[in-house]
């Protein structure tokens, strides 16, 4: 058993040097953001449509291929290769309420068998500043999460997020509210209750044409078991809330356009024994910066984390792993990113992403390249009221 208490009390006296060189590291670095990528895919809310009776078809499509390099104990590399489809039928009875309806097809390259998911949604608008919706959610942008929170790759993999979610947009702060509910159960079943939950959003602390700073707030977790099912072992709750600051600017320049830097402090909790770390909580520190320029975004950041662990985040940033015996004390990583995002036509872009993880501690490199086309296209069928 790792002994993670000593190796704290040890590493917090040079905790404040190692942050200092972390952050001027990145500073002068081209660093980027590896959780605010491109808009892979949109589920766009449709604010801007008055007209009741308007019907419309509308396609999402992502095809990907993504390869994972990982030099981790807790996770093997592979690739992922495949597209998905979601055609939908979009109706709107009322200028506030419009209804979804179609299918999500799931498809991997090298497999005869592919996932098919039935979608609907209800939206309600009561003002242009807040969406409610029921059934299948939106979830652009991974909610705005940062991968050690929420893995990207739950797009590539999962099946669509369904429930409910309440989306507020103001001038000075923004939220996004959300249960996705993956397994709903009836007395006697012989599996778990499991639903996903989440909080996220912003308060906007200044703001003019050029700077802004925020201060970003996230409360993240999963949680399995009910008061009705039968399946063995008790419930389990995993949570993550993080809170930090965020600091946007406009440059006006040739080259660098604009850029960004933020850091994020993070508490994680989980059940004891689950795994092999010792205790039942850790923490997580992320600085991070962005530019913005003509050729793409370049970004690097610095993470460390103490005893952090959430089965929902990205492996690399964990410091253990459900079913794995092997667990790490500290982890530390230096992140370095690349994206560039090329704009077809409206709603339809292709992209390349590439991230880089050097682990000092190991003296080892990870990876990640992704290739990506998105076509999202809307065709209006009728006007008029039926």
């Amino acid at each position: 058993m790792i002994n993670i208490t000593n190796t704290i009390k040890r590493s917090t006296s040079g905790f404040g040097q190692k942050i200092i060189g972390a952050f001027l590291l990145v500073l002068f670095s081209f660093g980027a953001f590896s959780q605010e990528g491109p808009r892979i895919i949109s589920n766009y809310e449709h604010a801007d449509s008055p007209i009741a009776g308007k019907l419309m078809v509308e396609i999402n499509n992502l095809n990907f291929f993504k390869d994972n390099e990982f030099k981790s104990k807790y996770i093997d590399g592979y690739t992922l290769t495949g597209m998905w489809i979601r055609p939908k039928l979009l109706y709107f009875p009322d200028n506030k309420l419009h209804l979804e309806l179609g299918g999500q097809v799931m498809a991997y390259n090298g497999r005869e068998d592919y996932k098919l998911y039935p979608w609907f949604s209800a939206v309600y608008m009561p003002t242009k500043r807040i969406t409610f919706r029921m059934g299948n959610l939106n979830q652009d942008q991974n909610h705005g999460l940062a991968e050690p929170v929420m893995d990207s790759e739950h797009l590539l993999k999962d099946r669509p997020e369904a429930g409910i979610q309440v989306k507020f947009n103001h001038d000075r702060w923004n939220a996004d509210l959300w249960i996705d509910w993956q397994k709903m159960i009836f007395k006697g079943d012989p599996y778990k209750e499991r639903f996903v939950f989440g909080t996220a959003g912003a308060v906007t602390l200044f703001q003019n044409e050029k700077r802004k700073l925020s201060m970003p707030i996230v409360f993240n977790g999963l949680h399995e078991g009910g008061e009705i099912d039968a399946a063995p072992g008790p419930a389990q709750t995993h949570i993550v809330v993080s809170e930090g600051l965020k600091y946007e600017y406009e440059t006006g320049g040739a080259l660098i356009k604009s850029g960004r830097l933020e850091c994020s402090f993070l508490q994680s909790t989980y059940p004891q024994n689950e795994n092999a770390l010792p205790g039942k909580s850790g923490i997580g520190f992320f600085v991070q910066t962005a530019m913005n320029t003509d050729y793409g975004t370049f970004a690097s950041g610095y993470w460390q984390g103490n005893r952090f662990f959430t089965p929902l985040g990205m492996p690399l940033y964990q410091n253990g792993a459900i079913g794995q015996v092997a667990a790490v004390d500290v982890n530390r990583l230096l992140v370095f990113s690349y994206r560039f995002d090329h704009k077809i036509f409206d709603q339809s872009r292709f992209g390349f992403v590439s991230d880089l993880f050097y682990n000092p501690s190991t003296r080892k490199i990870s990876n990640c390249a992704a290739l990506y086309l998105t076509v999202n296209l809307s065709i209006l069928c009728s006007k008029k009221a039926l």
